[in-house]
């Protein structure tokens, strides 16, 4: 039961996924191919708990529907027998859960990242040739007359990045990518370059124009997220960023002793202070979500066995052959428990108001909610 409904409920989210892609990227069908392998794992720890849920309500539903619980306390057996195989299961499913999740994170997302930005020149012709307009929403835009064998006719580029507006005209221009260094470039002819209404310069002839890859791209990159890192690779990273954060404490310590020694107080209120000091904050959070990444990955992929600890007892306690029935009042409330409660332990601890061992409050719930109906199983 377990593994025909993962097959199938796998297959129905990795399809939703897929078409968010199509819809939100304007990715073509080779692109999503290309995502497939990346979608599915993503799609499996979604899968696994629900899947999981389904099973044991399944099975012990019916059991129950057909006296089999009566029948057991009647020959003098604890029902707690018949829960060991389940939570067994549960513990052993939980296991791999944690390494779905810890992939999923860690490689399938960047991966994702990776492919939507390397489709990124095709995404713009596409769009160039349907529209004749391109709008990245990351400081790139284009405009042109029309597209002629990937040449782009009378092109007007606008780019904007550290608060540099350049705004680019030509006869013609070809984009293409440098797969090596990640660069998007974009070949000139007969080129206008205007700076800030500042600077103005003419490009006769052919110039080349290089672009950080992430600018084309209408997926925020993401810039070493903590998300990014494997269980394996965060207490390095951690370690790293400890002493970083250190060093920038020590800096602005050093600022603000000499300026009060040398009598400039203007200095420790001057911009670069407080440049430093909000970078410092930055990297503080920074450091709170390394430290709670790992455990967010231990609490949702043990979120199978808290499933399996409440669903057991309470689809003995509903008594119904129906399946759906069964499942539908069981994941019900644990979706309304477990998620909100994870959601809310999330954010007070990204926020450093809650320690990272406050993610297991919707695994704790659940299991506290289990461990009562399993009494009311065995004591009825």
């Amino acid at each position: 039961m377990f593994a025909f409904t993962l097959v199938g409920m796998t297959a129905v989210i990795s399809l939703a996924l897929a078409g968010q892609h199509l819809v939100a990227e304007g990715l073509g069908y080779l692109e999503i191919a290309k995502l497939i392998p990346y979608i599915f794992v993503i799609a499996l720890q979604f899968s696994v708990p629900p899947t999981l849920l389904f099973s044991v309500c399944c099975v012990y539903g019916r059991i129950s529907a057909d006296n089999e619980i009566i029948a057991l306390k009647g020959a003098g057996i604890s029902p707690m027998r018949i829960f060991r195989p389940a939570i067994v299961l549960g513990f052993l499913v939980s296991i791999p859960a944690v390494w779905l999740v810890d992939v999923a994170f860690s490689w399938c997302r960047p991966q994702i990242e990776q492919v939507i930005m390397r489709s990124s020149v095709e995404l713009i012709y596409a769009g160039l040739s349907r529209k004749r307009f391109y709008d990245s929403r990351k400081g790139l835009t284009v405009h042109v007359a029309g597209v002629e064998d990937r040449w782009l006719i009378k092109p007007n580029i606008w780019i904007h990045s550290n608060d540099q507006w350049r705004t680019i005209t030509a006869e013609r221009a070809r984009i293409a990518i440098d797969p090596e260094s990640d660069k998007l470039l974009i070949e000139l002819q007969d080129s206008y370059i205007n700076i800030n209404d500042s600077k103005k310069i003419m490009e006769p002839g052919m110039t080349l124009l290089e672009l950080p890859l992430d600018f084309a791209s209408k997926k925020n990159a993401s810039d070493a997220s903590p998300s990014e890192y494997s269980i394996k690779q965060i207490p390095a990273e951690l370690a790293r960023q400890k002493a970083d954060n250190d060093r920038r404490r020590e800096r602005l310590a050093t600022q603000f002793s000499v300026a009060l020694a040398s009598g400039h107080y203007s200095e420790i209120y001057d911009g670069s202070n407080h440049a430093q000091k909000f970078e410092l904050d930055f990297n503080e959070k920074r450091l709170v979500r390394l430290k709670i990444e790992p455990m967010r990955r231990w609490a949702l992929g043990f979120s199978c066995l808290a499933f399996v600890w409440m669903g057991v007892p309470m689809a003995i306690l509903i008594r119904s052959a129906d399946y759906w029935w069964t499942f539908g009042v069981c994941f019900i409330p644990t979706l309304l428990v477990y998620y909100p409660l994870f959601g809310l332990a999330l954010e007070f601890a990204k926020d450093g108001r809650w320690p990272a061992s406050g993610l297991w409050l919707g695994n704790i719930t659940l299991a506290l909610i289990g461990t009562w109906m399993m009494r009311k199983v065995v004591k009825s």
